[in-house]
């Protein structure tokens, strides 16, 4: 779907109200004159100045266009498919990430993404491996974020 700024400018000057409220009566035990509640209130300000911005220039583009209509890309079915791969692909990893481990799922998700794009296959393996491992080091050994092994647990590093 393609929704004009109008709309846009509505939801994030609603989700600046949210901010608003939620943040408005925040507890400051220190007493201080700026507590927990100012930072949030001063972004929620913020966004919702942008927000009337984005809000005012959509409806001046009004004009003569509808409010909702369906983008150029989406009117291909193979683009549809490969957007509806990536919530497959988290999906695929919240099932089977215990049994298969981070790097054989995180590898055949990534060649799957790489072959629905276009990639060739060799090219594509080869990118997932390479991407998996870098992906795996910078959690595990980097940032110390325990990953399933699954069956590679006897490789474990």
């Amino acid at each position: 779907m393609k929704f004009n700024n109008l709309f846009r400018g509505l939801l994030f000057l609603a989700l600046s109200g949210l901010v608003a409220v939620a943040s408005w009566n925040l507890p400051n035990p220190s007493q201080q004159p700026l507590g927990p509640s100012a930072f949030p209130l001063i972004l929620s300000g913020l966004l919702a100045l942008c927000a009337a911005i984005l809000a005012v220039g959509g409806a001046r583009a009004t004009q003569g266009s509808p409010l909702v209509g369906r983008a150029d890309w989406a009117r291909s079915g193979g683009a549809l498919a490969r957007l509806l791969l990536v919530p497959a692909a988290v999906i695929f990893y919240m099932l089977f990430a215990e049994t298969l481990g981070f790097l054989i799922c995180a590898t055949l998700i990534l060649v799957i993404l790489f072959l629905a794009g276009g990639t060739r296959p060799l090219q594509a393996i080869g990118l997932s491996l390479a991407a998996a491992l870098v992906i795996h080091s910078i959690f595990y050994l980097g940032l110390g974020v325990q990953l399933p092994w699954g069956p590679l647990e006897p490789l474990r590093w």
